[in-house]
């Protein structure tokens, strides 16, 4: 059996995808991303797309993927429920992904030098996964799996194995994948999908994602998400194989977040991906999202908060009586 044969064998029994690719630079994602500004990236584009300058003896890229492709249940018992994106629910994917990618160190590259990354190293994650051959690049910009389609969680693993010794097959990915379908761009509410790439600050995850004060047209875009966006995803028909699901984190009960605590809020949304972000900018978007749902029985706990000290905090709420006087 091939190391190539026993990594496989070891994703099947650990229920996610796998691939081996090689450590050469990315030359032409680098092209694409001089004079990007990219949100939440800290590290130049040099590091984001040459392996050899987080680890100078590299040799090979393991990349694992994981499906998130669940559709949660809303509860229907009266009560004002935000959003939460489906791969924000639960425990945070990162550190599943870890101890996967531990997995196959401890099994197969345990005399080898690694280094483990889950949506904290450098490289770009879903250009890696497609050298990886977990799938290939969709109109949504998502990696697309033909099997598992592009809800899926990735994570990769720098070894000094020589690409050679794995015996992996050769991965071309389909540059045409998607067809004539422009689901995902037709549907994006805030048309953040333009010419292949995205305008980030038009995104909808991202602007739950950033701090301080949101505009109107922010405010408006967001609806009732108080965490992340999956709509471009989940109108793609790659990803029709969905499974139900419940979890409480899905569909937070609004009221109840407002009067958490800080330390309450980091017992609960503390393990998640997205308590990454804290409770006061989930409480902000939560704030909103009353305003954007018309939730006019919420009216006088908003009208607390016009008062906060805090401006993002205290514009989310003059937003959201706005709103609610549009009734």
């Amino acid at each position: 059996m091939t190391m190539y044969e026993r990594l496989q064998s070891i994703a099947k029994r650990e229920n996610i995808i796998v691939g081996v690719g090689s450590p050469k630079p990315f030359w032409d994602l680098k092209k694409r991303l001089d004079g990007i500004a990219v949100p939440f990236v800290g590290v130049s584009v040099d590091k984001r797309t040459d392996p050899a300058l987080t680890m100078p003896d590299v040799g090979s890229i393991v990349a694992i993927g994981m499906s998130y492709n669940y559709v949660y249940e809303r509860l229907d018992d009266g009560k004002y429920r935000g959003a939460v994106s489906a791969g924000a629910v639960g425990e945070d994917y990162h550190r599943i992904l870890v101890k996967k990618l531990e997995v196959i160190r401890d099994e197969l590259l345990k005399n080898n030098k690694t280094m483990i990354f889950s949506d904290t190293g450098p490289l770009v994650d879903r250009e890696v996964a497609i050298r990886c051959g977990l799938g290939s690049r969709g109109k949504n910009l998502s990696v697309i799996n033909e099997d598992i389609g592009s809800m899926f969680f990735i994570g990769y693993m720098l070894t000094d194995v020589d690409h050679e010794k794995w015996e992996a097959p050769e991965f071309i990915a389909n540059n045409n994948i998607c067809g004539s379908c422009t689901r995902c761009i037709d549907s994006c509410p805030n048309n953040a999908i333009e010419n292949g790439m995205c305008r980030y600050e038009k995104c909808i995850s991202y602007i739950t994602q950033k701090k301080g004060v949101l505009s109107f047209e922010e405010s408006s875009a967001i609806g009732i998400q108080i965490y992340g966006c999956d709509i471009c995803q989940r109108v793609c028909p790659m990803n029709g194989n969905c499974k139900k699901a419940y979890s409480p984190y899905a569909w937070p009960d609004i009221e109840e977040l407002l009067n958490m605590s800080k330390s309450r809020f980091n017992k609960v949304y503390g393990h998640t991906a997205a308590g990454w972000r804290g409770k006061r900018t989930l409480q902000r978007n939560a704030i909103i999202a009353l305003g954007n749902m018309k939730a006019s029985g919420m009216k006088s706990l908003i009208e607390k908060y016009t008062h906060d000290d805090r401006d993002d905090i205290a514009v989310a709420a003059e937003y959201a009586l706005y709103r609610i006087r549009e009734i």
